[in-house]
Formats: C-alpha cells, sequence, structure tokens
C-alpha cells in the first residue's frame, strides 16, 4: 500500500515538472514575424523580409529579425513576405523584390532602402533606428 502511495505521488511530480519545462520552453519561443503587409504606412517604421523557405539563409535571417526586435523599439514593425503566398508574391511584383531581400520602409510606406540578407540583428537595428 506505502509503495502505490509513493508512485502516485513520483507521478504527479513527474508530471508537474514536464508541464513547468513545456511551459518554460514556450515561454523563450520567439514571436512569429507577422505576414500582414498591409501594416506598411501606418505610421510605424517597418523591414520587410522576403521569405523562401528553400533557402538556408532565411531561417537565419528570421532569426536575427527576432533578435533585432529586443533591440528597437515596439514602434518598427517586423513583417515577412513568404514566396508561394498570394499577399507576398503581390509584394513581391509591386516592389520587384526577390528572394531574400530585405527592404526598409519609412512611416509614410515609402521604400527607403533594400538589402540582401544575411543581415545581422545589429545591423538591422542600425538602419531602423537611423533616420530613414
Amino acid at each position: 500500500m506505502m509503495a502505490n502511495a509513493l508512485i502516485k505521488y513520483q507521478f504527479i511530480w513527474i508530471t508537474l515538472l514536464v508541464i513547468t519545462i513545456v511551459m518554460v520552453l514556450i515561454g523563450f519561443m520567439p514571436k512569429p514575424i507577422d505576414m500582414n503587409l498591409e501594416k506598411i504606412g501606418n505610421g510605424r517604421k517597418a523591414i520587410v523580409f522576403v521569405y523562401d523557405s528553400n533557402l538556408s539563409v532565411s531561417s537565419q535571417q528570421s532569426a536575427e529579425m527576432n533578435k533585432a526586435r529586443s533591440l528597437v523599439s515596439e514602434d518598427i514593425i517586423f513583417l515577412v513576405a513568404k514566396i508561394g503566398d498570394p499577399a507576398g508574391n503581390n509584394f513581391m511584383r509591386h516592389y520587384n523584390a526577390r528572394a531574400a531581400d530585405l527592404l526598409f520602409f519609412n512611416i509614410e510606406g515609402d521604400l527607403v532602402k533594400r538589402e540582401t540578407a544575411l543581415l545581422s540583428a545589429e545591423e538591422l537595428a542600425g538602419i531602423l533606428l537611423s533616420e530613414m
């Protein structure tokens, strides 16, 4: 009888430990980058990365963008135009963008700078915090 109680408490503690670990891991996951390209020109600076899942640089650049978010204010919008997505394809045609391009927009929604990945989080933050 004592053994059954110990097994029961052990199961409860293990379950609580697993739940705690999962919650901590979820808390450390980066916030996904928004794909709503209609947010460009809404009074905030924006950066749009043209994401191509077939390029390894795309996942690297996405990671750098997530890091850059922590270096700049909340007044800057980070967006993704995904190749294969209708909105992403329209965006690419409109701005003559290619895979792995980074497009920087001012608060009025005017394209002010274009770069090609891979830029570090510090480089991105430097551009975004400049007078563009």
